[in-house]
């Protein structure tokens, strides 16, 4: 019985046939000693892929590709250059179909990576550069813009404005010099400070120069760029007309603006620069006289 039943086993084998009966043996091969692992074990272009070829049907042969014309991942993004998905047959194809309508959707371009700071903020504007290069000396009555030093590098703080919580300050590069030196102010918007050449310089609120700009006649002292430019501001702010003091809303100028006397020697001076600040800017400059 037992012989029986061994019999009929061979022959049902024999009626299926060997799966593998089609490939090449790697001993009966002739492979040269230096010839590398992946050119040993892939099957010959020529082979029809056995058992699993025969279910699927004939496929097409991939193409090769040129690595000069090989798309990058940013270009393949793009819907002109995708790759139409290859069509299969036979059971393969039943398998993939429902990933057909994935493969054929456009592309979506890909957002701007939230850790991109382009992305998350808005651009800001150029940083302020300096107008002149460290340690010039500049000629009396110019004013020019400085920026990238310390306030160490600016020298001493001989005064502030306003007193308490201040906004703007005056250094002296050479505290003790009565002759003509580098004075700096900071407190500006662009974070630069500003630079002149003085032998003594000093804040004077607005409560001062209304009480020096009114008790004096038109006469003896002409409306200046500052005064002109003061005038406006004024206006503006305490809602009051031409040459009358602001009143009660002078604090709202107190806090943001201020005058700067800029003095070329000790002792008597027949002319002055003055500036006037407001807002974090020097909104005017001039040069008076006495």
């Amino acid at each position: 019985m037992r012989p029986s039943l061994a019999i009929i086993a061979c022959v049902l084998l024999a009626a299926c046939g060997d799966p593998i009966a089609d490939f090449q043996r790697l001993s009966e091969q002739d492979i040269p000693e230096n010839t590398a692992t992946a050119d040993v074990v892939a099957a010959p272009e020529t082979q029809d892929g056995g058992l699993f070829a025969r279910l699927l049907g004939p496929q097409p042969a991939p193409e090769a590709v040129d690595p000069a014309n090989a798309i990058s991942p940013e270009a393949s993004a793009s819907p002109d250059t995708t790759p139409a998905p290859v069509k299969r047959s036979g059971l393969l194809g039943l398998l993939t179909g429902q990933a057909k309508s994935q493969t054929d959707a456009t592309p979506v371009q890909a957002s701007l990576r939230p850790e991109d700071p382009s992305a998350m903020q808005p651009q800001s504007q150029p940083a302020a550069v300096s107008q002149i290069p460290p340690g010039t000396m500049l000629p009396y009555g110019r004013v020019a813009r400085v920026c990238g030093l310390a306030n160490r590098d600016l020298g001493k703080k001989v005064a502030q404005y306003p007193e308490r919580s201040p906004v703007h300050k005056i250094y002296d590069s050479d505290p003790g010099n009565t002759a003509p030196h580098s004075f700096f102010i900071t407190g500006f918007d662009d974070r630069c400070a500003r630079q002149f050449t003085a032998s003594l310089a000093m804040f004077g609120s607005v409560d001062m120069h209304e009480q020096l700009r009114y008790g004096l006649p038109t006469d003896v002292q002409p409306y200046s760029d500052t005064d002109k430019a003061y005038e406006k501001l004024k206006s503006r702010v305490c809602g009051v007309p031409r040459k009358k003091p602001c009143g009660s809303k002078v604090s709202r100028l107190q806090r943001n603006t201020v005058f700067v006397s800029i003095y070329e020697r000790f002792g008597s001076n027949p002319q002055w620069t003055n500036l006037l600040l407001h807002g974090g800017q020097v909104l005017a400059q001039d040069r008076k006289g006495g």
